[in-house]
C-alpha cells in the first residue's frame, strides 16, 4: 500500500463514522478459511465506530448435518417447504453455527450477543403447498437491536424467527439482512457469499448498478443464475427500494473483500445504489485545487496543456467534474466560440440561442480520468456529456485537439481527423499554430436536435 491508497482510505471514514452496516455472511463463507480474516475487518469497522450488524445464513451447514443424518432435506435455505425434519436439522445447524461465532467474534475481542430479533409467522400455505416450518419476517426487534449496538455490543443474528406463540420458524437469511438493514435504516447491506457475483457482465458494467438497471438485470438472470445469487439481487433491489442506500455482493472468500470493497471508489465486487454514487456535475471554485493536483501528471507527460488556477477560475462555468462516492475522479472542459471568438455557454438554462448570429462551434478540452479510474467507461461518460452540452447550447460542430488519444476519438468516439485549420475557430487557431504542444485535430459533427435533456448541474 501507498500513501495514495492511505489518503483513498482516509476519506471514507467521516462518511461511515456512526453509521449502521448490515453485514450477511452466508453459512459457506463461515466455514472457509477466510473467515478469520474477516472477523479482522469486523473489528478494523468497530474500531471506526462503525456500528456492525451480523447475520448468517446456514445452508451449508444443514445440507452437511442432514448428510451426516442421513435426512432428506426438503429445503435448505429457508425458502420452500420446511418439514419436521428439516426444521429439526436445521435448528441444531444455526445453533451450532452461531455457538461458533460467537465464541470466534470472542477470540477476537468483539463483544457480541445472540438477537433473537425476528418477529415472523408461518409462511402458511402457498400455491397449494404448506410451508411447514417455514416462515415469513413480520418485523424487526429494531429497540433489541439498537441496545446492543449502543452498548457496544454486536448483535449477530441467526436465520431464525419466532411467532407471537413462540413456535420458531425458519426464515431465509437474505430476507433477514434486507429486513433489518430496513428497519435500522443502515447505510449499507453487505453480502458476503461463496464466490464472485457473477452476472455475465463485463467487469466494469457489473461494479455499480442503479436500483433500476438491477431491476432490468434480475428479469434478464432469474431463470439463468445461481439461486443464492438470484436471492442476493432481488433482495439488494428490494432494500434499496425500502431506503437502504446502498447494497453491496461480495466474494467472501477473497482475503481482502470487505475492506477492498469499502475503501476504495471502485471497490471488488456489485453495488446496488439508490442514490447519486455516480454523477457529472458543474465545477465548482473549491474544486480547482483537487483538479490541478489531479490533473499535474498529464501535464508533465504532455498528455493536456498546463493551465493555472486563474485560467480556470475565470471558465469555471466551462469545466465539469465527475465524482464516484463524492471523491471527484475525472474531468472536462466544454469551450464555446461564435463567427471565430471564444464565448461563455450561450443557452438560457437548456434552449438553445438560435436567434444569436454566427456559428457557435464547441470545443472538448481537459479530459481527464485518474490513473486508478482509467479502463472502467468514465471517459467515454464525459465525452458523450461534452457533446450533448454542445448540443443543446446549439453548437453544429465540436472538436477536440489530442496528443495521445487521437486513436479513441477516431475509432471509438466518432471523429475524423481534420487538416484544414480553417474550420478550427480563429482564436483557437492561432493559439494551436503558436503553441508547441501540437495534437491532432479531431471533428465530429453535431445534430443539435438530438439533444432532449438537461445534465445535472447544468
Amino acid at each position: 500500500m501507498n500513501f495514495g491508497d492511505l489518503r483513498g482510505i482516509l476519506q471514507y471514514v467521516p462518511q461511515f463514522r456512526g453509521r449502521t452496516f448490515v453485514i450477511a455472511l452466508d453459512g459457506e463463507v463461515v466455514a472457509s478459511p477466510n473467515f478469520s480474516n474477516i472477523l479482522l475487518d469486523l473489528a478494523v469497522l468497530r474500531s471506526l465506530n462503525i456500528r456492525v450488524v451480523l447475520v448468517h445464513g446456514a445452508a451449508f451447514q444443514i445440507r452437511a448435518l442432514a448428510a451426516s443424518r442421513g435426512v432428506d432435506l426438503t429445503n435448505a435455505d429457508g425458502t420452500g417447504v420446511t418439514d419436521e425434519r428439516t426444521l429439526e436439522v436445521s435448528l441444531d445447524a444455526i445453533t451450532r453455527l452461531s455457538s461458533f461465532i460467537m465464541q470466534s467474534l470472542t477470540v477476537t475481542q468483539i463483544r457480541a450477543a445472540t438477537a433473537n430479533a425476528i418477529i415472523a409467522h408461518p409462511a402458511g400455505v402457498l400455491k397449494g403447498t404448506d410451508m411447514g416450518g417455514t416462515g415469513s419476517v413480520d418485523r424487526v426487534d429494531t429497540t433489541v437491536l439498537r441496545g446492543f449496538l449502543d452498548g457496544e455490543i454486536l448483535p449477530v443474528i441467526p436465520p431464525i424467527g419466532y411467532d407471537s406463540s413462540g413456535r420458531t420458524l425458519r426464515v431465509n437469511s437474505d430476507t433477514v439482512a434486507a429486513e433489518v438493514g430496513r428497519a435500522l435504516q443502515a447505510a449499507k447491506v453487505i453480502f458476503l457469499m461463496a464466490g464472485e457475483p457473477d452476472f455475465g457482465l463485463v467487469p466494469q458494467s457489473a461494479r455499480q448498478l442503479s436500483e433500476d438497471v438491477a431491476g432490468t438485470l434480475l428479469k434478464d438472470v432469474k431463470e439463468s443464475a445461481e439461486d443464492g445469487l438470484v436471492s442476493k439481487l432481488r433482495h439488494a433491489i428490494r432494500a434499496c427500494q425500502d431506503g437502504v442506500p446502498r447494497v453491496h455482493l461480495i466474494n467472501g472468500e477473497r482475503e481482502d473483500a470487505l475492506l477492498a470493497e469499502l475503501f476504495s471508489n471502485e471497490g471488488i465486487g456489485t453495488m446496488i445504489f439508490a442514490d447519486n454514487y455516480q454523477r457529472i456535475r458543474a465545477a465548482r471554485t473549491s474544486d480547482v485545487s483537487e483538479m490541478l493536483l489531479m490533473m499535474r501528471r498529464a501535464v508533465e507527460e504532455d498528455k493536456l496543456i498546463s493551465r493555472t488556477r486563474d485560467e480556470i477560475i475565470s471558465r469555471i462555468g466551462d469545466f465539469f467534474v465527475m465524482e464516484i462516492d463524492e471523491n471527484v475522479v475525472g474531468s472536462v472542459a466544454v469551450h464555446f466560440y461564435r463567427d471565430g471568438k471564444p464565448v461563455m455557454y450561450p443557452a438560457n438554462f437548456g434552449g438553445a440561442a438560435e436567434d444569436e448570429p454566427g456559428e457557435l462551434t464547441a470545443e472538448l478540452a481537459c479530459l481527464y480520468i485518474k490513473k486508478n479510474h482509467e479502463n472502467q467507461g468514465y471517459g467515454r461518460k464525459l465525452v458523450e456529456f461534452a457533446e450533448n452540452r454542445a448540443r443543446e447550447a446549439g453548437a453544429a460542430m465540436i472538436f477536440a485537439i489530442s496528443t495521445q488519444k487521437a486513436y479513441y476519438f477516431s475509432e471509438k468516439a466518432g471523429y475524423r481527423a481534420e487538416s484544414d485549420l480553417e474550420v478550427m475557430p480563429e482564436s483557437r487557431r492561432e493559439a494551436y499554430q503558436t503553441a508547441r504542444r501540437k495534437g491532432s485535430f479531431l471533428v465530429k459533427d453535431l445534430n443539435p436536435a438530438e439533444a432532449t435533456a438537461r445534465t445535472e448541474g447544468d
